[in-house]
């Protein structure tokens, strides 16, 4: 009976202390709880409160340069009205207008963005400039708010695309209006041109960051000018993008996307002009707007972590060092899951393209180094590689549209790839309507390259009609000893993938084998 007291007392104390440390593990995670619950909940409130003052910002800044274009363009639109009121009393066919150029030079003279004033006539000859030079066959007949105001009897103010200067080849904002004869009918075109410098120096005066940017564009999508400023950017259409159908559908708002001319994700406003087709966006990126709250962030968490391993120290040995133990494992857990996951979208970001889903030019670059690098066995076959270019791309692009050529491109990829991944290839976008498949010590490359064309060739689009058949030309190349470099690979397959389509098209040609098929384009 004895030895019985002892073993009671012994599971009577034990009992007692696992209910403390139940009790002072409970308080511990609660205290903590509450904290990192609060901490969580402050950040998100701060986090939404800075995103709120950046878009009210934003928002003010786009009224800001909207008005300041709107009334910029406006300033130009009068000096054109008085000209075309001063115009009304002359005849342009007469050598009547040269005493009209001092007063363009004045006007010119007055507005700092206006770069110079023309009179046009109906055939397209400047009769009156601003211009200390001008060459002898000046003539805007080609341009395209010339030929728009002579099919159209609008008299409004139009704001053309960006173009190069006749003079210096400077970039120019032509802002233009339609004169009419007596009768009403065409008699030529009064013009005023605004220098895009000008126009970005002003856009530059404003602060958007590093990484930020603004934009003056028209409603059709048209890009006029833009700051930072890319020569490549002018003129540039917007309108098939999916951020231009949220500038169409309000007169002013907010919105975060990747920007379709640089890729860079941004706090978006934007602002329509109040009297003329222009729009304004001023785009504030996202990273420069949340690095100081990150920076908060980050020191508030840090801060409450501290607190929490504070409380946790008030308890227990056992519990402080079961607690610390498991939360070590949760989070060591959580953070390889974090960087497998990440390492795994990083991988298949860096590695695949993003429309086709085929593997993109870094990837094939890399195996082909891979593959050139390797000393073959000397029984097996050389690796073979394949260059596949759409037959007629831009036609069909041209015909059905961006959409349908963007489905195209899908479906032939699904095809190429099907047909290399079950030949143990690799199949690569390697740039616009041009694919790869890179062949691994295949016995039958040639075979491989057949199946691909007719794979292609028995595709069947939805919705272009039946008479829009899609057909491959593929170049044929295997890596040996005539060709030890990538760039000797490529050659060599191009001028095969070359030959393909001067002999026609849907078609196979190795090179410096000959064509492997021979079959004719459908009709």
């Amino acid at each position: 009976m004895p030895p019985i007291l002892p073993t009671l007392r012994n599971v009577t104390r034990l009992s007692r202390e696992r209910g403390v440390v139940r009790l002072v593990r409970f308080f511990v995670i609660f205290v903590c709880v509450v904290m990192l619950a609060a901490n969580g909940w402050v950040l998100l409130i701060t986090r939404d409160q800075e995103l709120e003052q950046a878009r009210m910002g934003n928002e003010n800044l786009a009224r800001a340069v909207a008005q300041q274009m709107d009334a910029l363009f406006g300033e130009t639109g009068h000096v054109l009205a008085s000209l075309v009121f001063e115009l009304d009393r002359r005849d342009l066919e007469r050598d009547t207008l040269q005493d009209l150029q001092p007063q363009l030079v004045h006007e010119v003279a007055q507005l700092d963005h206006l770069d110079g004033l023309f009179v046009i006539d109906a055939q397209g000859r400047w009769r009156a400039h601003s211009q200390a030079q001008l060459p002898s066959d000046a003539s805007s007949s080609d341009r395209e708010y010339f030929r728009e105001h002579r099919d159209s009897d609008s008299e409004r103010i139009r704001i053309g695309a960006p173009v190069r200067g006749r003079i210096g080849q400077r970039w120019l904002v032509p802002v233009s209006r339609r004169l009419n004869d007596p009768y009403g009918r065409f008699a030529g075109v009064v013009m005023a041109t605004v220098s895009v410098d000008r126009l970005a120096q002003m856009l530059a005066a404003y602060e958007v960051g590093d990484r930020g940017a603004i934009l003056l564009g028209r409603r059709d999508g048209q890009v006029l000018t833009r700051w930072p400023l890319r020569e490549q950017d002018l003129g540039a259409s917007l309108a098939s993008s999916s951020v231009f159908q949220r500038l169409s559908a309000a007169q002013r708002g907010t919105y975060e996307a990747a920007s379709p001319l640089d890729g860079e994700h941004r706090l978006v406003s934007f602002q329509h002009a109040r009297n003329l087709p222009l729009y304004v966006t001023v785009a504030l990126s996202h990273e420069e707007i949340m690095r100081d709250w990150r920076t908060s962030a980050f020191l508030q968490t840090a801060w409450t972590l501290v607190l929490c391993l504070i409380v946790g120290a008030t308890g227990s040995y056992v519990v402080r060092a079961v607690r610390r133990r498991s939360v070590a494992e949760h989070a060591l857990l959580q953070t390889r899951d974090a960087l497998e996951l990440a390492n795994l979208q990083l991988s298949q970001l860096a590695s695949h393209d993003a429309l086709t889903g085929l593997a993109n030019r870094r990837a094939l670059d890399a195996r082909l180094q891979q593959a050139v690098a390797t000393e073959p066995p000397p029984d097996e076959p050389a690796p073979a590689l394949m260059m596949i270019d759409v037959d007629h791309f831009k036609r069909f692009n041209d015909l059905h549209g961006h959409q349908a050529g963007d489905e195209c491109l899908i479906r032939v990829a699904a095809a190429v790839r099907a047909v290399a991944e079950a030949e143990g290839g690799l199949a690569a976008r390697f740039g616009g309507e041009e694919m790869a498949v890179l062949l691994p010590a295949h016995p039958q490359p040639a075979r491989v390259a057949e199946a691909v064309r007719a794979e292609v060739a028995a595709l069947v689009l939805p919705g272009v009609g039946p008479a829009a058949p899609v057909t491959v030309s593929i170049g044929l190349a295997t890596l040996h000893a005539s060709r030890p470099t990538v760039t000797a690979w490529l050659g060599a397959a191009d001028r095969a993938l070359y030959a393909a389509k001067a002999a026609g098209r849907n078609r196979v040609v190795a090179d410096e084998a000959g064509p492997l098929h021979d079959q004719p384009l459908p009709d």
